[in-house]
């Protein structure tokens, strides 16, 4: 019976993982192919190429997406912040095409396009433009950045739940709209702009909103299975370092535990994709394929993760499996990556060198998240001696997962209830996951 159990377990629950080795090199290298696939793409008014397929050659006619613009320019800074050329330029055009779009109400801020006027373009207008002041200490842009933070309270409820969208019409927010993803948004953007400017009070709004994701967002906002959110986990690098916190323990109970279950939620997706990559993974793990965005969001919330790991201790014990995480879906995301010969060889290989692709068809977020995750990355990679290389399970820890992977709901979806001290660190252990890297390094691209 356990010879059967152990059958199911490592060969259909939890079959070998595949998670390549990655470098600095590897990373930068990556990111630089992304960014200049923005440079390339950008339009005449600041817009960029939205969606495109490269078998047939053309644009495929989906509306563009004005929050996704504002991701591209958050990537963008962080890309400039990276040293990379041309990011700072791509991304100042794209602001100035956002410009062009801004609507004033009530003494706020915010981007109205297409009859929409979403809180999701704000933040992550927002929180480009904070790091764009932080890269270049330029302080044009800070009223702006006060009148979009302006907008984002004004759409948060006392509850900490963020209306997803005002109506230009009625003059009013959108009654009961909320999103899965603008809140977290919110969440970081507000609390980029209270770490900015800390005597103004913003931080209120943030840990309101904070609080509210820890709490409440899933069960109110009728969310089953838990979102794996990475906004939140950018949100919770930010709360970490309010000046107002405790530097030992810098987050309450609740923001404590909504980290342990992003840990949990996002190092499963890791397993999995890093299963269907190995020896018979996709056997057992299907053909599904991520693409560029999804690779990317994995990697955005693992390393924000491990950046709150490292600021409050009671999560130190999670930061090193949650880098073997983060550094593996790096490196398959790497893998999937069009460059060089394989982007010669299609009819357009500006609109596909640098770019990820699902079946024949990219779209611009797929790069933008891809970059900030990657970029992220290369701070772990750089810390080997928290991560260590070649780290086998130990036996006890195989048994554990035996276990553990005989109940298919605990191992897929995370727990996401509070788990004691110990069970933590098994939770640790299994969700965020310790890998079995191949030997030698990667050859750089």
């Amino acid at each position: 019976m356990l010879l059967v159990a152990a059958v199911l377990a490592f060969g259909v629950l939890a079959p070998p993982e595949h998670c390549p080795d990655v470098t600095t090199a590897d990373l930068e290298a990556s990111a630089t192919a992304a960014v200049d696939w923005f440079t390339r793409n950008q339009n005449d008014d600041g817009t960029w190429l939205y969606e495109y397929d490269a078998v047939k050659d053309h644009e495929t006619g989906s509306p563009y997406n004005v929050v996704r613009h504002a991701g591209a320019v958050m990537g963008l800074y962080q890309a400039a912040t990276a040293g990379i050329p041309g990011a700072l330029e791509s991304a100042d055009r794209g602001v100035e095409w956002a410009r062009a779009h801004l609507v004033e109400r009530d003494g706020w801020v915010a981007v109205s396009f297409d009859d929409r006027t979403a809180v999701g373009t704000a933040a992550l207008l927002t929180a480009g433009l904070v790091e764009r002041r932080l890269l270049t200490g330029e302080t044009d842009s800070d009223d702006l950045i006060r009148g979009l933070a302006r907008f984002m309270v004004a759409q948060t409820e006392p509850s900490g739940a963020v209306l997803a969208e005002y109506d230009d019409a009625t003059g009013q927010p959108v009654a009961g709209n909320y999103s899965k993803y603008f809140t977290g948004e919110a969440y970081w953007a507000l609390g980029r702009v209270h770490r900015l400017f800390p005597d103004e009070g913003w931080g209120e709004a943030a840990d309101r909103i904070g609080d509210y994701l820890a709490t409440s967002r899933d069960e109110v906002e009728d969310h089953w299975p838990p979102v794996p959110d990475h906004w939140t986990a950018y949100g919770l690098a930010e709360t970490v370092a309010f000046p107002e916190r405790d530097p030992a323990r810098p987050l309450t109970e609740d923001e404590l535990g909504n980290a342990e279950r992003q840990a949990a939620l996002f190092g499963s997706q890791v397993r999995w994709v890093s299963q269907q990559a190995g020896p018979w993974g996709v056997a057992v793990r299907g053909t599904f394929s991520p693409r560029g965005g999804g690779y990317g969001v994995v990697g955005e919330a693992l390393t924000g993760l491990w950046l709150v790991a490292e600021a409050d201790g009671r999560l130190a014990g999670d930061r090193k499996p949650i880098a073997e995480r983060a550094r593996c879906i790096a490196a398959l995301a790497i893998d999937e990556q069009r460059v060089g010969s394989e982007a010669d060889a299609a009819l357009r290989p500006d609109r596909v060198d640098g770019a990820w692709f699902v079946g024949d068809v990219t779209r611009m977020d797929d790069q933008q998240h891809a970059i900030s995750a990657l970029l992220r990355t290369i701070a772990i990679v750089e810390a080997e001696s928290i991560i260590g290389e070649d780290d086998a399970p130990s036996g006890w820890l195989w048994l554990l997962a035996l276990v553990a992977t005989l109940n298919a709901l605990y191992a897929a979806v995370g727990t996401p209830r509070r788990e004691s001290g110990r069970e933590r660190a098994a939770l640790g252990a299994l969700g965020a996951g310790r890998v079995r890297h191949r030997a030698g390094g990667r050859v750089a691209r």
